[in-house]
C-alpha cells in the first residue's frame, strides 16, 4: 500500500509547479494584451488619418466644382469649428446643389450630429483665406484639421 501512495505522488504536480504555470501563462497573457491594445490604438490613429483626408478630399472636391470653398462664417476662428451636419451641409448633400461630396457617417452626441473621430469626439476644422496678391482671383486657402493629440495641415 504504501508504494502506490509514494507512486502517485510522484506523479502529481506540486504547488510551487503550479504557481510557475500560471505565472508564466499570466506573463505571456499581459505581453499579448498589451500588444493587442497598441494595435487597436494605431488602428484608431489610421482611421482618423483616413477620414480626414476624406474631409480634405471633400473639400478639394467642392472647390474645383464652384472654384470655392465651403467657408462657414465661422470657419476662420483660431481654435477651429467642429465639423457638425450644419457646418458641413453644402458638403454632405445638404446645400443648394445636393450633391455629396463628403460620404461620412455622422452620429450624434452632445453638440448634435457631427463628422466624429474614432474616439468618439467631433472632428474640428479650420479654413483661412489667404490673399496671395491684390487680386481676388489670387486668393488660396489654407484647411486645417484636428483630432486629440494630433494636428494635420494641407495646403
Amino acid at each position: 500500500m504504501k508504494k502506490k501512495n509514494s507512486a502517485s505522488l510522484r506523479d502529481a504536480f506540486t504547488l510551487v509547479e503550479m504557481l510557475v504555470v500560471i505565472a508564466m501563462l499570466g506573463l505571456l497573457m499581459g505581453s499579448a494584451a498589451n500588444g493587442i491594445s497598441q494595435a487597436k490604438k494605431q488602428a484608431k490613429i489610421t482611421r482618423a488619418h483616413a477620414e480626414m483626408r476624406e474631409l480634405v478630399n471633400a473639400w478639394l472636391a467642392y472647390e474645383q466644382a464652384y472654384d470655392d470653398w465651403p467657408i462657414p462664417s465661422n470657419a476662420q476662428s483660431e481654435e477651429g469649428i467642429l465639423a457638425t451636419e450644419s457646418n458641413l451641409k453644402e458638403l454632405i448633400g445638404q446645400g443648394d446643389d445636393g450633391m455629396v461630396y463628403l460620404n461620412a457617417p455622422m452620429t450624434a452626441g452632445s453638440g448634435g450630429r457631427a463628422f466624429r473621430d474614432p474616439w468618439g469626439t467631433p472632428y474640428r476644422y479650420r479654413i483661412i483665406e489667404v490673399s496671395t496678391s491684390d487680386s481676388q482671383d489670387d486668393n488660396t486657402f489654407e484647411a486645417s484639421i484636428a483630432f486629440p493629440n494630433r494636428h494635420l495641415g494641407w495646403r
